[in-house]
């Protein structure tokens, strides 16, 4: 009889502690989209689209969609291309919504919208300034004073110079190289400075339990540039990458 209550207990004890682990928040979204603000500025070029150009942060708590998209010119097209939405409150629910955009010409837009409730009365209204432009940001990227192209070079180190086009700030340049074991190595950099190409390509290289094993490596090894710069419409920081390759050891 007391082995059968302690079993039982222990049956009980295990049952209490699953059911806490169960009764545990669970993720709706991933924790990029739960971070992410409403879209306020965004940058586009013209004959381009874009489902998911505008985030919009839904309440929580209640059902609710965005309603009444509006652009106020012909040549931006707007359209609620996704939206998830919950009556849960609770600090991992994140409802949102995106609006996909089209761009048919340069110039400033303002897309506007309303959040309404599930009877369509209406809660809140959200604007975004949309930027439609064609100009480039970056002017040239030269590696030992040649403009970067997809060809093989034999060059092991040289000059890197950037240039911006006007109201383009170049803000950081980083270089990703690979070591002997196929890792990045990652080098902030001065515009204007000698870099040492990498040597070494980037290697994957996975056993499983059941005996298997992937690998997998390139002819190249890869120096990736990556260009941080501030947008001149938006504000906000950009990236651009370029890649110079050379034949791996």
């Amino acid at each position: 009889m007391k082995i059968f209550k302690r079993t039982v207990s222990l049956f009980l004890a295990f049952c209490l502690c699953a059911g806490m682990l169960l009764l545990q928040p669970q993720s709706t979204v991933s924790a990029a989209v739960r971070n992410k603000p409403t879209t306020t500025v965004l940058r586009m070029y013209p004959k381009t689209q874009n489902t998911s150009a505008i985030h919009v942060n839904l309440p929580k708590g209640k059902v609710c969609y965005v309603k009444n998209i509006k652009t106020g010119s012909k040549n931006l097209i707007a359209k609620n291309t996704y939206y998830y939405t919950s009556t849960s409150s609770d600090e991992y629910a994140a409802p949102y919504a995106s609006i996909g955009l089209y761009a048919k010409k340069k110039g400033k837009y303002v897309v506007s919208y309303d959040i309404c409730d599930k009877a369509g009365k209406k809660l809140s209204s959200g604007k975004t300034t949309v930027y439609v432009s064609d100009d480039q940001p970056i002017k040239s990227v030269k590696f030992d004073k040649k403009y970067l192209s997809s060809a093989i070079t034999f060059k092991k180190s040289g000059k890197l110079s950037i240039s911006m086009n006007k109201g383009y700030k170049l803000k950081k340049i980083t270089v990703t190289t690979y070591n002997k074991s196929g890792k990045e190595v990652v080098k902030t950099v001065k515009n204007n400075s000698t870099i040492k190409l990498g040597e070494y390509a980037q290697i994957y290289d996975n056993s499983y339990s059941d005996g298997s094993r992937y690998f997998s490596t390139s002819l190249a090894a890869r120096t990736q540039i990556k260009i941080t710069y501030t947008d001149k419409y938006t504000k906000q920081k950009c990236e651009s990458s370029y890649t110079i390759n050379r034949l791996a050891k």
